[in-house]
């Protein structure tokens, strides 16, 4: 088998000479690889500029201004920052899914202290008796008393002085019984109205009036003095109660 001599003269040459052929090949390469770049990257610079002026003329013909982008000739990257999980006992991870074990140590929690709870007893305060409020005590107070000449105020003074008159002799009766006490010659509207609120409402009331019941009704009605014996009340009423009702009882 043939072996070349390293140290024989003529290989020593063929193998300088393939060495600078081998140079000579890699320079080309690269005189040829470093201007296409730079050539492209001129390109894409005037392809830019380019179309930066084609949306000039389309601003100023339109008169709108056109808001572009701008175009970056290579792509900016940027290499995620790795995900810290917040849990010290957990492993991180980052963005390509590595976990990377981080040595840490737990936390030491201590036991809480069982502090025990005293409670007091309650304390009973003694509360004074309250008298019970006795209800309040009705005061009948009487009606006031009309003073003047007015109807209203002669009636108020005739029913204020009732308890003057004797019923048990000449009898009671009630707005109910009442018979017409205009039948009688000298009683008038008015005049009966100052009987009933005196409490006469009947004829028998009248027919069983005495002297002292004449002067006493006659004074409280403020009625004429000896107008009601002159008139004969009481004989007018006794014949309008047998009329009506018969005999008297």
């Amino acid at each position: 088998m043939f072996v070349l001599d390293p140290f024989s003269r003529p290989v020593a040459i063929a193998e300088i000479l393939l060495l600078l052929a081998l140079a000579a090949f890699i320079g080309w390469f690269l005189g040829r690889l470093i201007p296409a770049g730079r050539i492209n990257s001129l390109r894409a610079s005037i392809d830019d500029k380019e179309a930066e002026l084609e949306e000039c003329r389309r601003s100023k013909s339109t008169g709108k201004p056109v808001v572009k982008a701008p175009v970056h000739s290579q792509p900016i990257t940027e290499t995620p920052p790795a995900f810290i999980h917040a849990d010290p006992l957990l492993p991180a991870f980052t963005f390509d899914d590595t976990p990377e074990q981080i040595d840490a140590e737990p936390p030491v929690v201590n036991a809480p202290l069982e502090v025990p709870i005293v409670v007091a007893p309650p304390v009973v305060v003694p509360v004074a008796e309250i008298p019970p409020v006795k209800p309040p005590v009705p005061i009948d107070v009487p009606a006031p008393i009309l003073t003047g000449n007015s109807e209203a105020a002669v009636l108020n003074r005739i029913a204020s002085r009732a308890n003057e008159v004797n019923f048990d002799r000449i009898g009671r009766a009630t707005a109910s019984e009442a018979d017409d006490l205009k039948d009688i010659i000298g009683i008038g509207p008015f005049l009966e109205r100052k009987l009933h609120s005196l409490g006469i409402y009947t004829f028998r009331q009248i027919a069983n009036f005495t002297k002292e019941d004449i002067g006493k009704v006659n004074e409280i009605i403020e009625f004429f003095p000896g107008r009601i014996e002159r008139d004969n009340w009481v004989e007018q009423s006794k014949e309008f109660y047998n009329r009506k009702y018969g005999s008297k009882n």
